[in-house]
């Protein structure tokens, strides 16, 4: 038998403040096993004879809970509200894609204007930040009042056939995600701002990932990479790199790994992989003037640097084919254990 109730609860969970959670979903198991107690007791008195519990009685006993969203809003509901349970997930639906969009447009907006105008690259960033609020509370504000307008003045009947819980079936739970499935947000907004930068610095301004060092009053920089020899990689690189931003943004939407989608994100870095290994295999992409200057230099260190500069160039390669290759075994690891 499927683990229904746990399903159910997991289902109400996620839907109530962490802070409450664990309470309200004791208290709420409790309920649903007394009464299934109670219903496999009346059926077995009914008919006189040894009955056991079915998967029937456990669907219909979830079914006369209620949906897991309105359950989790008597919980939190106060009595009145600007917009009430019954609209309230599909406003926040609506609200995501919508702040989702804005900011979409917004970061490739900015993008646009730092790799095709000369605009200081510093300026635009802090412009970024000041950009998303204002388009995020125009935002939120929109939505909020086209749905406020809603609540007010739509039917109860025309509000409840809105509600996407409207004809839910205990049928329809997902089954409980184990730890290796859920998919952290934290994680992915970090992938996702290191990618983009990853995107502005290699395209805009590759020149900063460069050697720095004092010589009198001066500072040197020498640029590591050959400029012309990464303009030859940077369309491929650019494709698999925008590639994982949007598959990083779907992860946010669906919240767990799929086999699916493990598997897009092994081609991902594969690919990337790929790219990399290509960049490492030629000759010219380390910028040859660096190990000239820092030889040139009178510091005894960056001597030593220049000294040890290939293997060390080659070590970093190593150690991005080993994390990439334990990500995909992981991944492939996890889809057979599923």
């Amino acid at each position: 038998m499927k683990n229904w109730i746990d399903r159910y609860l997991y289902a109400v969970g996620q839907k109530l403040p962490k802070a409450q959670r664990e309470d309200i979903t004791k208290e709420l198991r409790s309920l649903i096993l007394d009464a299934l107690d109670e219903k496999t007791t009346s059926d077995r008195l009914a008919k006189g004879e040894a009955y056991e519990e079915k998967e029937e009685d456990v669907l219909s006993i979830l079914e006369s809970f209620g949906p897991p969203a309105e359950v989790a809003a008597k919980y939190k509901s106060s009595g009145r509200y600007l917009i009430g349970p019954e609209l309230y997930d599909l406003y926040r639906l609506l609200l995501t894609i919508v702040l989702g969009a804005v900011a979409l447009g917004i970061c490739i907006a900015t993008l646009v204007s730092i790799l095709s105008t000369q605009g200081h690259f510093i300026e635009l960033l802090y412009k970024l930040p000041m950009q998303m609020i204002s388009a995020a509370i125009s935002a939120v504000g929109s939505v909020t009042i086209v749905f406020a307008i809603i609540q007010y003045f739509a039917k109860e009947e025309d509000i409840k056939d809105m509600n996407p819980n409207s004809k839910w079936s205990p049928k329809d739970l997902e089954p409980v995600p184990v730890s290796y499935e859920v998919i952290k947000a934290s994680e992915v907004y970090a992938a996702i701002c290191f990618t983009i930068l990853g995107i502005i610095i290699f395209n805009r301004f590759p020149h900063i990932i460069a050697i720095y060092y004092n010589q009198g009053a001066q500072t040197i920089s020498v640029p590591i990479f050959s400029i012309d020899t990464l303009r030859l990689y940077m369309p491929y690189l650019n494709i698999f790199w925008i590639g994982n931003v949007l598959l990083n943004a779907y992860k946010l939407r669906i919240g767990k790994w799929t086999n699916a989608l493990r598997f897009i994100q092994i081609g991902v870095d594969i690919g990337s992989l790929a790219i990399f290994l290509m960049m490492a295999g030629n000759p010219g992409i380390l910028n040859p003037a660096v190990k000239e200057s820092i030889m040139n230099t009178d510091f005894a260190p960056l001597q030593r640097l220049g000294d040890i500069g290939t293997t060390s160039f080659k070590i970093f390669i190593a150690i991005i084919v080993l994390t990439t290759v334990f990500e995909v075994c992981k991944h492939i690891y996890y889809s057979i254990k599923k």
